[in-house]
């Protein structure tokens, strides 16, 4: 699940370089409103959960992201 999140971040992103799961999301050009919105919308096509973007707010890692993922799969 851990490399599958890493593309999705990828992909809503737009990124080409490595990603790492302990990256920081502020560290991402692309980190904006809309990559957020993409992500969260990927998340929800691809594993079927769906965010808030307050939750969002909480986040400052893919960590967390996918540790938030793991706990409502739960």
């Amino acid at each position: 699940m851990k490399e599958q999140l890493i593309n999705i971040v990828k992909e809503a992103l737009d990124l080409d370089q490595d990603v790492m799961i302990t990256d920081h999301f502020e560290s991402f050009d692309t980190w904006d409103s809309l990559g957020k919105l993409s992500l969260i919308a990927l998340i929800d096509e691809h594993f079927e959960l769906q965010l808030s973007d307050e939750e969002f707010k909480s986040f400052e890692t893919i960590e967390d992201l996918y540790n938030a993922l793991l706990a409502k799969k739960a």
